[in-house]
């Protein structure tokens, strides 16, 4: 009996320790195989984070990009076309003196007066002033910033003076406003004087310029009807030498003739000069 039961004994201490290894080698197997997998899930989730980031940071590049064209189109789209309009002349004469171009030592007199309708006995300075609110008015309501060199007919600017508003407001270009007059009284019709390149300033605008006044002055002569005497280069002219923007001075036509006389005093023919005017301008300046 005592020989039974010791055998009974030393059987269950073997089935013990097998059963305590199996369930200690079970238990680190499922800890091995949880500790493997654990790297690869965590690889898998930052992998997705990162791709999840990168869309954002990519749609927000794009939103943004598309926001800055926006302002950029938008900014083009605001921005107008500065015409500075100056009418020629004033109701007195300015007999001072200043330099024909920049450096020149050449003097000439700031405004020696416009010319007088033959008939009608019309100072040109008027005309001009007319001409020139009828086409400050035109341009505004199409859109252009429009400034003037003067608005009365009192105030007698020197040429250097006419130029230098010009190039301070930057203009797109800047027209002359003028009206001919000749010892003959039969010349009649429209022209255009443009700078010629004699310095830096007019090198660097004559090619525009005379693009400009080529386009203004067909429109012209187009719509009104009157007789073209063409585009001319000047390198006497103050007002063009000291210019660094775009420039053109327009006659016209002749107050020394009688019939442009008397056109040229009629409000009906004033308007048709201003749309003519602001048609060509419109052509040249897009």
């Amino acid at each position: 009996m005592k020989k039974n039961v010791g055998f009974v004994v030393g059987l269950l201490l073997v089935v013990g320790v097998s059963i305590a290894g199996f369930f200690v080698y079970k238990s680190h197997v499922a800890v091995k195989s949880k500790s493997a997998t654990a790297p690869v899930e965590n690889k898998v989730s930052t992998k997705q984070d990162k791709s999840n980031d990168n869309n954002s940071t990519t749609a927000s590049n794009s939103a943004e990009k598309t926001k800055t064209a926006s302002v950029v189109n938008n900014s083009s789209e605001l921005k107008k076309k500065i015409i500075v309009i100056d009418p020629g002349h004033a109701d007195r004469s300015n007999l001072e003196k200043e330099p024909l171009a920049p450096g020149s030592s050449e003097m000439k007199i700031k405004d020696g007066g416009g010319a007088e309708g033959v008939v009608t006995k019309t100072p040109e300075y008027s005309v001009n002033m007319s001409v020139s609110m009828k086409l400050k008015a035109l341009l505004e309501s199409e859109g252009y910033i429009v400034k003037m060199t003067k608005t009365k007919i009192s105030e007698s600017l020197g040429n250097v003076e006419r130029a230098e508003i010009g190039n301070k407001e930057n203009a797109d270009l800047v027209i002359r406003i003028h009206a001919d007059s000749s010892d003959s009284s039969k010349v009649s019709g429209a022209s255009m004087l443009v700078p010629e390149p004699i310095n830096e300033d007019t090198r660097n605008i004559s090619e525009k310029s005379m693009y400009y006044g080529k386009t203004i002055l067909n429109a012209l002569v187009s719509e009104v009807g009157m007789n073209d005497r063409g585009v001319v280069q000047r390198n006497d002219m103050t007002g063009f030498n000291w210019s660094k923007v775009p420039v053109v001075l327009v006659e016209m036509g002749f107050l020394s003739n009688a019939q442009e006389d008397k056109l040229l005093c009629s409000d009906e023919y004033q308007n048709k000069l201003a749309q003519g005017l602001c048609h060509g301008i419109k052509l040249a300046i897009k």
